[in-house]
């Protein structure tokens, strides 16, 4: 099981993501209202604006505070650090910073 940090202290499964969308556009803001009504809702953006939305394959929807790219490219990288650093098991920096918004 690996996990990715998106942000704030917050981490996911890898291997259940299925889709990271933009929260922008009128159907994905129903799709959370839709989510937050059945209790499928997971807000990990600690209070601030959501920039990313990430589809698990169990109909979560869960909240980042980061932007989609941002955690598109710690899902891809899979916790591989450069070479001579040890992987983060969260995907973030291996000396233990977060780049966060």
């Amino acid at each position: 099981m690996r996990l990715v940090n998106i942000g704030y202290g917050n981490a996911v499964v890898a291997e259940r993501v299925v889709a990271i969308v933009s929260p922008e556009s009128a159907p994905m803001k129903r799709f959370k209202e839709e989510a937050r009504k059945a209790g499928r809702l997971i807000d990990g953006t600690q209070g601030r604006r959501t920039r990313s939305i990430l589809i698990t394959d169990s109909d979560h929807i869960v909240l980042s505070a980061l932007q989609t790219e941002t955690v598109a490219e710690r899902l891809e990288r899979g916790g591989v650090a450069p070479s001579g650093t040890s992987p983060s098991p969260l995907g973030g920096d291996s000396d233990g910073s977060r780049d966060e918004a």
